[in-house]
């Protein structure tokens, strides 16, 4: 067994005889490696959450639910779906949840300080690096400056903008740091003995519940065990040996024993992708997937050597299928197996560039099209691969410079690697820049994907929001143009059309998104809706039914259904729908306040103070329901009640009118003329026009206090 080495090992090793120099410069470069991290990324903290923060961070449940649910942290996908659930990704990351539930929880939706974690765990994680690094001693590295360039290069290496800048990278960044860890424990077993390996298991059974690329990590540990011991030097059966070795074989029974566990959390159930997307692991042609897989690879290679083309998504449109041998594009696949080759060839002579590759391709196994995951190119995958790229190009400039002894050539370098920095550097806090909003997001993928329908679905999503309809219509007409079987930009295209009151159009399209997926619970509800808005109750009910056909716990669609029943004056079946949309989902606040409003309505007062209550405890700022509240409590004349529920939700919006309205009828009510006036006055200080009650009542309240004074004058 290797034997921890003392500090005049180390020393001979490398290390400078004067301790003090040599740690000074040591904590110079640490701090170097951290202000180049912040000078990538720092001006990308004032950024908005973008692209899949939304889904996974803000209308996510599990995230924002408090008190914290548990059961739903630990039993829904990254997304907050059931892990269960057919509709689900099996994506399955309950810690890197709880994280982001915990920080919501203590500082709200705050993307600035989720994005601060994110560089502070990129920090690190650069530190991690150059540690590893200087640890490595091939015989033809000069592993100081090796470790100093790596780590350079990844502090600041373009591909790392979306794991840092997106909110939901920080699946990545800790997976990265577990991995970095792990590889650095390897290096201590000579001291720690068997605590490493109990460790190095621990912290993968820790990581798959982060990203569960970290079942990579037993790997990975292997082949650096391999590489520090340098079996690579000796015959096969030497080689043999080590890889059967008792250690290795409890890594491999752990690493299939967490993945037969992983596996049994989702039901042993395969996730489900449309076509759009991954064309290529969904094509029918074995050849095209394996050509275009292939060609895939390459273009993960080129994006690492040359971060020009950076997009947020890679799915339609971006890369064309190669459906034959012939295709040139396959020259960059042979040239990158032509370099591997060479690299194993010489292996025993130079282990380090297939210890590079080896670093990359480990990591990147889970996203190689081993299995099917639901994208083309994802770069926040690479970022835990890019170790061993950052690793292979330093050992190839180390290389370089080392082999030419001339001073000006050495100079020449020098400056080439300062502007190669300085390009990297300026690279990267220009795609961090377009991370800071997802309007700059989109459009960017336009110069890189032109023709990818999602970049266009998602500008139009975007623009739909903004209540830029020209826009919308626009990039959803060139979405559908591009895939005619776009399924959502169909429907939400429809959806479009509907609020623009173009209801023809509208139920058109809608129903071509069905006839591209049938069992399509949300468009056969938004079919009802468009439905009902043109008078058609007996086909928007089947509609709705439909929807709940395919999704049973369908609770917005109870909403809608409760809406139909109430067009049709059927109270009752309009008060059960509501009542089950709210069961089911508790946050639904407009199916509360139907309820509440029916029941105020029904003069069903204490019904409808209970239920308010009860609603409060899951929407505690929800001022429709507070409103509602506050109008029955002074119906009751419970004044004292009501006048601090205006006040309150008058804080929360002060320029709605119909608060200031209401307030001044109950203080009408309570004989607080004054006070009604002054707050009828505020209505119609904000709006003269939408203040008519306001109007009314303060004219009427005049006029009496113009009586009562007159009176007073007689007498």
């Amino acid at each position: 067994m290797e034997k921890c080495k003392t500090p005049t090992e180390q020393n001979l090793l490398g290390f400078d005889s004067d301790e003090k120099d040599y740690m000074a410069r040591r904590l110079l470069f640490q701090c170097v490696l951290i202000l180049l991290c912040l000078a990538s990324y720092s001006h990308a903290l004032n950024g908005s959450f973008v692209f899949d923060d939304t889904v996974a961070i803000v209308k996510n449940v599990d995230v924002t639910n408090d008190p914290t649910n548990w059961t739903a942290i630990f039993k829904n996908d990254f997304w907050g779906t059931s892990l269960l659930s057919p509709e689900s990704h099996k994506s399955y990351r309950p810690l890197t949840t709880l994280i982001f539930h915990l920080e919501y929880s203590n500082f709200g939706f705050r993307a600035k300080h989720m994005k601060a974690i994110n560089l502070l765990l990129h920090c690190i994680n650069t530190l991690l690096v150059w540690q590893l690094f200087r640890k490595l001693r091939f015989e033809t590295t000069h592993y100081n400056q090796v470790a100093a360039v790596a780590a350079t290069i990844f502090a600041m290496h373009p591909v790392h903008t979306e794991a840092v800048c997106g909110v939901v990278g920080r699946a990545e960044l800790i997976f990265c740091t577990l991995y970095l860890v792990a590889l650095l424990l390897t290096y201590q077993r000579a001291c720690l003995g068997a605590c490493t390996d109990v460790l190095i298991i621990l912290l993968t059974a820790i990581g798959i519940f982060f990203k569960e690329t970290a079942i990579t990590i037993p790997s990975a540990c292997i082949f650096l065990e391999l590489a520090k011991s340098q079996v690579f030097i000796h015959p096969w059966q030497a080689q043999l040996k080590f890889i059967c070795s008792f250690r290795n074989a409890v890594y491999a029974i752990a690493t299939v024993t967490i993945i037969i566990f992983r596996l049994w959390l989702q039901d042993f159930q395969i996730p489900h992708f449309k076509p759009m997307d991954n064309p290529i692991a969904l094509s029918d042609d074995l050849l095209t997937r394996i050509l275009s897989q292939n060609y895939l690879y390459a273009i993960n290679w080129w994006i690492f050597l040359c971060p020009q083309w950076l997009s947020f998504d890679w799915a339609l449109g971006c890369i064309r299928l190669i459906t034959d041998v012939w295709d040139l594009r396959l020259q960059a696949v042979l040239a990158m197996y032509s370099l591997a080759m060479v690299a194993i060839i010489n292996s025993r002579q130079n282990f380090a560039p297939v210890f590079g590759l080896g670093l990359m391709v480990i990591p990147f196994l889970p996203a190689s099209g081993v299995i099917k995951v639901g994208f083309v190119i994802a770069e926040r995958v690479l970022y835990v691969p890019s170790i061993g790229f950052c690793f292979l190009v330093a050992q190839a400039l180390s290389y370089v410079y080392n082999s030419n002894p001339k001073p000006w050539l050495l100079h020449i370098y020098k400056w080439t690697l300062m502007l190669c920095f300085i390009c990297l550097l300026l690279r990267t806090r220009e795609r961090a820049r377009q991370w800071l909003s997802e309007d700059s997001l989109f459009t960017s993928a336009l110069k890189v994907c032109p023709n990818n329908a999602k970049v266009h679905y998602n500008i139009a999503r975007l623009a739909t929001d903004r209540l830029d309809r020209d826009k919308a219509l626009t990039h959803y007409h060139k979405a559908i143009s591009l895939y005619p079987q776009y399924e959502s930009a169909l429907m939400n295209l429809g959806n479009l059309y509907r609020e623009m009151g173009e209801l023809v159009d509208a139920e058109k399209y809608i129903k071509e998104a069905l006839e591209v997926v049938p069992d399509f619970a949300t468009a056969w509800m938004n079919l009802g809706i468009v439905q009902a808005a043109r008078k058609d109750y007996k086909n928007a009910l089947l509609s709705y039914k439909n929807a709940l056909k395919y999704r049973k716990n369908y609770a917005i669609c109870h909403y809608n259904l409760g809406n139909l029943y109430l067009d049709l004056k059927m109270h009752s079946e309009a008060m059960q729908h509501w009542q089950e949309a709210v069961t089911l989902n508790p946050r639904q606040p407009k199916a509360w306040a139907n309820i509440l409003t029916m029941l105020d309505n029904r003069g069903l007062y204490e019904d409808a103070i209970r239920l308010s209550a009860q609603a409060l405890k899951h929407l505690p700022n929800e001022t429709n329901i507070m409103f509602i509240r506050a109008n029955v409590f002074g119906k009751l004349k419970h004044y004292v009640e009501a006048e601090e529920l205006y006040k309150h939700i008058i804080e929360v919006e002060p320029l709605n009118v119909l608060f200031h309205t209401n307030l001044g009828v109950l203080y009408h009510r309570w004989e607080k003329l004054n006070q009604a006036i002054e707050s009828y006055q505020n209505a119609l200080k904000l709006n003269t026009e939408k203040a008519i009650t306001a109007r009314e009542n303060l004219s009427k309240l005049l006029k009496r206090k113009r009586k009562e004074k007159l009176g007073k004058i007689v007498l």
